[in-house]
C-alpha cells in the first residue's frame, strides 16, 4: 500500500507543488485582509483547498487514462482505495497544520497564532476536509473528473431551488432551520463541554470517513475500466 501512495505522490508531485504555490497565496491574501478575517472563515477556506488535493490526484489519474494502469499492479482495488483515503487524512492533516504555520508566521497575518492553534480551530478545519473527501472520493473514483463535475452541479441546483422556494414563498423556514442547528450543537457543548463536544465531533468524522471508504470500496470493485 505504500508503494502505491508513493506511486501517486511521485507522479503528481509537479501538480502538487504547483497546488501548493496557489493555495499558500490564497491564504497569505486571506489572513492578510485589512478587514480582518476571523481565524473561524479561514479555518473553513483551509479545510476547502485541503479536500481537493486528494481529489486532483484521482481526477488527473482518471484524465491521462492512468488508472487501469494502477489496477494492473499486483494490488487488490481495496489496498488502491485504502491509499487514497490514508493519503487523503494526511493530505488533511498535514495541510491544515501548515495553513495555520503560515498564518502564524506571514508578517502581515492579523491572525492570532493562539486562536489558530486551539483544538476546535483544527476540528472546524478538519471536520470541512473531512466531509468533502468522503463525498468527493466514491464518486471520482466512480466517474473520475467528471464525479467531481457532477457533485459541484448539484450543489448549485440545490442551492438555486432553495434559493427560489425561499424567494416564492417568502418563507423564514431556511433560517429558522439554521437557528435550530446552532442551537442544538450549542446545547451539546455546553451539556458534554469542550473536550466531550471535541470526541465526539472527532468519532463522528471518523465514522462518516470510513461509511464512505466502504462505498468507494464496492463502487470501485465493479467499475469496468
Amino acid at each position: 500500500m505504500l508503494k502505491v501512495m508513493m506511486k501517486d505522490l511521485i507522479m503528481n508531485r509537479n501538480a502538487l507543488v504547483a497546488n501548493l504555490f496557489i493555495m499558500a497565496a490564497v491564504l497569505v491574501f486571506i489572513c492578510s485582509w485589512e478587514e480582518g478575517a476571523p481565524v473561524g472563515t479561514y479555518a473553513f477556506f483551509s479545510g476547502i483547498m485541503m479536500a481537493f488535493v486528494p481529489i486532483m490526484i484521482v481526477t488527473r489519474e482518471d484524465k491521462f487514462k492512468a488508472m487501469a494502469l494502477g489496477c494492473s499492479l499486483p494490488v487488490t482495488r481495496e489496498t488502491i482505495v485504502r491509499s487514497r483515503y490514508l493519503l487523503s487524512t494526511g493530505f488533511a492533516v498535514m495541510g491544515i497544520l501548515l495553513a495555520f504555520v503560515l498564518a502564524a508566521l506571514v508578517p502581515s497575518s492579523r491572525l492570532s497564532a493562539t486562536e489558530l492553534f486551539r483544538p476546535e480551530t483544527f476540528l472546524r478545519a478538519l471536520s470541512v476536509t473531512t466531509i468533502l473527501i468522503a463525498l468527493l472520493l466514491p464518486f471520482t473514483l466512480r466517474f473520475g473528473a467528471l464525479g467531481l463535475i457532477l457533485v459541484m452541479a448539484a450543489f448549485q441546483v440545490l442551492g438555486i431551488v432553495a434559493l427560489t422556494m425561499v424567494k416564492l414563498t417568502r418563507s423564514s423556514a431556511d433560517k429558522a432551520f439554521v437557528d435550530s442547528i446552532v442551537q442544538a450543537v450549542g446545547n451539546l457543548y455546553t451539556r458534554l463541554g469542550s473536550v466531550g463536544f471535541d470526541l465526539l465531533l472527532a468519532a463522528l468524522l471518523a465514522a462518516v470517513l470510513l461509511a464512505s471508504y466502504g462505498l468507494s470500496v464496492w463502487i470501485f470493485r465493479r467499475r469496468e475500466l
